[in-house]
């Protein structure tokens, strides 16, 4: 039975520190406290196991004494504590996957998968990237072009069919070269999107700037091209980033929301940042809305921890990124890490809330070019009235 405890607080204990590390990595601290915060929370989930056999150690084989009575109680203390996060976390993660919010895909949609690895040389940075680009299982030049119908409450007819490419977390850093995003372009404007939605963490630093016009700048929507920023866009100036996007004719929604017209219709898309950038979009004003006239309200997030603003304001759609998926996923288990409040919940998939819906992209690309069992994603969504989703 001790036996049987000790393990289960062994997994409690991973558990328990990883979803530490994940929450800390949601805030919108600095990144010198996230990294100081994160190295005391990897020695704790490193080193605790270690005391705690050391302790149990010393009370099997050690002489008796007050303090090491009183340190055996509470390393057990601990490890029954750990053993009962396991088996909540258990119950709580079967709960996610039958949760109300979660939206299966319907059966028709397509995932179209484009693999890379013939071209891996030109696609990975030489040294440690193609090392770990080259290990077993690693995914990460196996890209799904997935199209997805999403079903909108309040669909306005002009707006039936609309297709919307969802972009996110490229992550240009050098370790993934250039061709591979200049491929991932080619692919969304070969599906000719009505609009294209990139959702955050662009670039890694100034240097990476230069890429975006033979990148994000060859991006072609019908109705334009739309962005908002995200975490890791914060090692870049931002002046200079934005001005580079304006210079390639994306529209950087930011806090801001502006009015289209599809088909002669408007809609609203918007912009979300939060808790880098402040503040979010402000939709108390929106021209064209009324008692009897509403505007199909779509927003750009990075985080899908801003789920609940986008229900406090109305929108009909929500895309983000920010979760990479969980970038490993294992067997039965899924995705372990999440930087999110709300963990592993709405680490990639289609969510909906009352007349809310969320799509999360897994992304295309990662600063550590590894991918297990969680390919990356461009998504072509397309939106389709609830009133055909029987059909």
């Amino acid at each position: 039975m001790a036996y049987f405890l000790l393990a289960l607080g062994a997994i409690g204990h991973m558990v328990l520190w990883v979803a530490i590390i994940n929450r800390v990595h949601s805030l919108g601290m600095a990144r010198f406290w996230i990294k100081l915060f994160t190295a005391g929370f990897v020695a704790a989930l490193a080193f605790a196991p270690v005391a705690v056999a050391s302790i149990l150690a010393w009370q099997r084989w050690g002489t008796p004494t007050g303090l090491m009575q009183f340190a055996a109680t509470a390393a057990w203390i601990y490890v029954a504590l750990c053993a009962g996060l396991c088996i909540v976390s258990t119950v709580h993660r079967l709960y996610l996957w039958w949760h109300p919010e979660r939206v299966a895909l319907p059966t028709h949609n397509l995932t179209r998968p484009i693999h890379l690895h013939e071209r891996r040389r030109e696609m990975i940075a030489p040294g440690i990237p193609s090392l770990i680009g080259a290990l077993p299982g690693n995914q990460v030049l196996n890209i799904d072009f997935q199209e997805k119908d999403i079903f909108i409450d309040r669909l306005a007819a002009a707006h039936e069919g609309l297709r919307i490419a969802h972009l996110t977390d490229l992550h240009m850093s050098g370790r993934i070269q250039r061709a591979f995003y200049e491929h991932v372009v080619d692919v969304i404007n070969e599906a000719a999107p009505d609009i294209v939605a990139v959702t955050g963490d662009l670039v890694e630093g100034d240097a990476f700037i230069e890429w975006l016009p033979a990148t994000l700048g060859k991006l072609r929507g019908k109705y334009g091209v739309y962005c908002v920023l995200g975490n890791h866009d914060r090692r870049a100036s931002e002046a200079k980033l934005k001005q580079q996007l304006a210079e390639c004719n994306l529209v950087h929604l930011g806090d801001n929301w502006r009015q289209i017209l599809v088909n002669d219709v408007p809609l609203i898309l918007a912009g979300n940042e939060m808790p880098w950038y402040a503040p979010a979009a402000d939709l108390s004003n929106c021209v064209g809305d009324s008692a009897n006239s509403r505007l199909l309200r779509i927003l750009l997030a990075h985080s899908p921890d801003q789920f609940q603003w986008a229900q406090a304001n109305d929108i009909d759609l929500m895309m983000a990124g920010h979760l990479h998926g969980g970038q490993v996923r294992f067997p039965i288990v899924g995705a372990i890490t999440s930087p999110s409040a709300y963990g592993v919940r709405y680490v990639a998939g289609i969510f909906r809330a009352g007349n809310t819906i969320m799509h999360v992209s897994r992304g295309v690309g990662a600063l550590t070019p590894l991918r297990v069992n969680c390919p990356p994603e461009i998504a072509l969504l397309k939106l389709r009235s609830t009133i055909g989703e029987a059909e």
